[in-house]
């Protein structure tokens, strides 16, 4: 009986003996294409929930700043309009930041259009410099199961980027 306390008791301490770190991670969705006024589309609100999901599977902690709707297609690299949200996560102590550019088609009438395109761009926030970027174009899919998979796999190509870094 006192050997299965003893190795009950030293799994313990050697559990305690190695802090449980997860990466914190937090990201941005900016719609581009789209006219100001109109309501955050389907595919940038699945976009951001594809990205939650996939980050926190994985085990880090995540968080999100409020999606973004901008004219123009922002300049490459970290666009000024997100900034403010980069600064606000290294405050926060986040340690990788995400933008996903959704861009879309211009608008024909009342339609639900699907992005032409989506830029995922990593950032590390100690050196707010792009270790990453990846051009994401729609794959054709049969339903909207596939369609959100397809995008998992899309933000699954981040993950070995913020293992290597």
């Amino acid at each position: 009986m006192s050997k299965k306390i003893f190795y009950c008791a030293a799994l313990f301490c050697l559990c305690i003996g190695f802090p449980l770190n997860a990466a914190t991670v937090s990201f941005l969705v900016i719609e581009t294409g789209l006219p100001q006024q109109s309501p955050v589309n389907r595919y940038s609100a699945m976009w951001e929930n594809g990205l939650m999901d996939v980050f926190f599977e994985q085990g880090y902690i995540v968080s999100n700043a409020p999606m973004m709707r901008l004219y123009e297609k922002p300049e490459p690299g970290l666009p000024s309009d997100a900034e403010k949200e980069l600064a606000a996560a290294k405050e926060g102590g986040v340690e990788f930041f995400i933008i996903a550019i959704v861009d879309y088609p211009p608008p024909k009438g009342q339609e639900i259009l699907k992005p032409q395109k989506v830029s995922l761009r990593l950032f590390r926030i100690n050196a707010p410099k792009m270790i990453y970027e990846q051009q994401y174009t729609d794959k054709i899919s049969k339903s909207q199961k596939e369609e959100y998979d397809n995008l998992k796999q899309a933000v699954m190509t981040l993950i070995p980027h913020l293992r290597d870094k």
